[in-house]
């Protein structure tokens, strides 16, 4: 082994060693600092014995501090807890007033000295005839005039708190009634602020403009113009008079009373699309010139885009605008007879129309006489007429509603089944659906499911089924 390598195994022995030293070194420095770190021990007064000099004798004397306020003038009558407010106040007034050395006077009871240190009532003494004593004795002074001396009995505050939440929770409450002068005066002096009834704030983009005065309707007339023609979607102008009710421009009578404010609104949708961006900008365009000619404040009912709202608008009309519809096809007796068809139809309630179908107006489902509950046309598309019927056979009918038009299209639905059903037996005829399949019980609950989910989706909406909003969105 040469000298080089014994030098190495020394040096490395040698760093072994140091590092050993060096680690014990520093755990012994870490176990100081961690014992450093808690404080000792601490005697506990529970569960160490006593010392032999904190043992107190058997015929040592506890004093407990008192906290009561010292007061010379107190009597010891007042240790005793004051049942009664009253009885207390006065028993207070007599063991505080002044001593009097008189025999005679006998406005103050007598109250021995008990061994103690405490007042004990003797046995025929009580105090409802001690308070009935001081009670004669206080209406005596006052008949003679005679000068007494008042001493206020120190007031407990704990006392004094719980009686007065006694007293206002106790005290019966009196029904604020304003005056009848000042509730006319409120009520006269709220306009009516809201909007014309026929808008709807989901299908109408409407601006409100108060004017800084009265206008005549000659004058709005002129200043209106033609800003509003030419749009494709309808647009509705109505004014409030100073008689505070909502009228459409062409329908504002009188013509001499003044107009207050202005309400223009745009349907955002129909059966033809939504608004496009260039017609909502023409008519904010427009609204805002018309507010700077007759200086009136513009009030946007709606803050969101309108643009997006017309689309979705536009969605919702797509989902909802549905017709229910099934036919009547000739049977194995042939086509029928256009007198006979008029016939059976009229026996059921239906009216030729000019248009050539056939309506049927029930005024169970629908109040409106103008709006039918259902049709029957046609299914060759060749409308009815008094001489065609007369001189010409039908092949085939259609039953169709329209659900947006008619309210409660459930019940409508449901009409049009019986009277299709009574015509199918009077014509020999049979009831198919579009591809000309026969229409059974089964495939008729499953459209009137159909019906009712849609007419939910418009209630939602907050539009309904055959109302006038429905139906000026579905034109």
């Amino acid at each position: 082994m040469s000298n080089l390598q014994i030098s190495l195994i020394v040096a490395g022995a040698l760093v072994i060693i140091a590092m050993l030293i060096i680690n014990w070194w520093q755990e012994r420095r870490f176990h100081r600092q961690v014992e450093d770190s808690f404080s000792p021990i601490k005697n506990d007064a529970l569960l160490d014995d006593a010392l032999p000099s904190e043992v107190l004798p058997s015929d040592a004397i506890i004093v407990e501090p008192d906290f009561e306020e010292p007061s010379s003038t107190y009597s010891t009558i007042d240790k005793y807890p004051a049942d009664d407010f009253k009885i207390d106040s006065v028993l207070f007034e007599s063991a505080r007033s002044e001593p009097s050395f008189s025999d005679t006077n006998d406005r103050y009871v007598k109250l021995p000295q008990s061994i103690g240190g405490e007042a004990d009532l003797p046995d025929e003494v009580s105090i409802e005839a001690a308070y009935d004593d001081i009670i004669n004795t206080k209406l005596e002074r006052l008949s003679t005039h005679e000068p007494d001396i008042v001493i206020t009995p120190k007031s407990n505050t704990k006392v004094d708190e719980i009686k007065e939440i006694f007293t206002d929770v106790l005290q019966p409450v009196k029904p604020l009634v304003a005056p009848e002068s000042h509730i006319n005066q409120k009520v006269e002096a709220m306009p009516d602020l809201s909007l014309p009834s026929m808008l709807h704030g989901q299908m109408d983009l409407t601006a409100v403009l108060y004017l800084a005065s009265t206008v005549s309707l000659s004058t709005l007339n002129n200043t209106i113009d033609i800003l509003f023609d030419g749009f494709d979607k309808p647009v509705f102008v109505h004014v409030l008079g100073v008689s505070n009710r909502w009228s459409l421009l062409q329908d504002f009578s009188p013509t001499s009373e003044l107009i207050t404010k202005v309400a223009c609104s745009m349907q955002l949708a129909d059966r033809g699309g939504a608004a496009s961006r260039g017609c909502l900008n023409r008519f904010q365009l427009s609204v805002e010139t018309l507010g700077q000619a007759i200086s009136g404040q513009i009030e946007w009912q709606s803050t969101e885009d309108a643009l997006a709202k017309a689309n979705a608008l536009d969605a919702f009309c797509i989902d909802v605008d549905k017709t229910i519809g099934f036919h009547l096809v000739h049977g194995e007796n042939g086509a029928f007879t256009g007198t006979k068809l008029r016939g059976l139809a009229e026996a059921q309630g239906f009216a030729l129309g000019a248009d050539g179908r056939f309506n049927y107006i029930a005024q169970a489902t629908n109040a409106d006489p103008s709006q039918p509950s259902f049709v029957m046309f046609n299914r060759e598309d060749y409308p009815f007429n008094p001489e065609m019927l007369r001189t010409s056979v039908v092949k085939a009918i259609t039953f169709q509603l329209d659900i947006p038009h008619v309210k409660q299209c459930a019940e409508a639905f449901t009409q049009m089944v019986q009277v299709a059903k009574q015509m199918e037996i009077g014509l020999h005829a049979v009831l198919v659906d579009d591809k000309n399949k026969i229409l059974g019980d089964i495939q008729i609950e499953k459209i009137r499911q159909q019906l009712k989910v849609i007419q939910a989706t418009m209630l939602v909406r907050g539009i309904v089924p055959g109302s006038d909003s429905a139906r000026r969105l579905f034109s």
